[in-house]
């Protein structure tokens, strides 16, 4: 199989990186550098240090340029956004291994985490999220949906694209709200064996709801992350 471009060239340059060509501290070439040296468009040479930048190899500095931060990839997982759009979407190379599937009514903790009515009744898909092909998991992954859109049940966990994605193809719904919380939390025993970290330990949550059309909740995925493994960088211009 064929890499993409900019993951080989975003390769090419971590070897050198690890082997010491361009040392802890020292500046990266140019784009402009890049973009001669391997014979491709600015854009790709973008998307080969964002690359990088993601695995906290690199640094990036308005003004002055890229600067090697660590010779290897970071353990943690760093996810950056760079506009609202950005915030619905997960990188390609996450995937949800499906674990469980039922149907629960929201109790009152549920209903508040749901922002749902009492014993609303949700089809709820629950897993791990892990980045391949390494197969690191990041994160226990609860995603609730409405009885309506029943029909998503089977592709969950086998179409690679987020679920609200496969309600809107499917059922043509339209988003017309994203509410996301985010929260320090301690990880569950039973979660925290699947994950490979010690109960009670801290963690990260983060609920998406998504809200349809007619102003009703569709949607909702709550992700708990341990300490370390996941890190969500959001950065957004001003425009003039």
């Amino acid at each position: 199989m064929t890499l993409p471009r900019y993951q080989e060239i975003a390769d090419e340059l971590l070897d050198e990186i690890a082997r010491g060509q361009f040392p802890v501290g020292s500046m990266l070439p140019t784009e402009i550098d890049l973009c001669e040296r391997f014979s491709v468009s600015r854009f790709t040479v973008r998307e080969a240090l964002r690359q990088l930048h993601e695995k906290g190899i690199l640094t990036r500095r308005r003004g002055s340029g890229t600067v090697v931060q660590n010779r290897h990839p970071n353990i943690a997982y760093v996810r950056s956004i760079g506009s609202l759009d950005e915030i619905l979407q997960y990188p390609p190379e996450m995937r949800l291994i499906v674990m469980e599937r039922d149907e629960v009514k929201a109790d009152a903790e549920l209903a508040q985490r749901l922002d749902c009515r009492l014993n609303r009744k949700w089809l709820r898909f629950s897993g791990v999220r892990s980045i391949e092909p390494e197969g690191y998991r990041i994160s226990w992954t609860e995603i609730f949906v409405i009885s309506k859109y029943k029909g998503v049940s089977s592709t969950i966990g086998v179409d690679p694209r987020p679920v609200y994605e496969q309600i809107v193809e499917q059922y043509k719904e339209n988003i017309q709200n994203v509410q996301v919380e985010i929260f320090a939390t301690s990880i569950g025993e039973s979660v925290a064996e699947l994950l490979g970290v010690q109960p009670n330990s801290p963690g990260m949550t983060i609920i998406r709801r998504y809200y349809g059309k007619d102003g009703k909740i569709f949607e909702v995925s709550i992700s708990t992350h341990p300490e370390g493994r996941y890190t969500y960088a959001l950065e957004l211009t001003r425009e003039s």
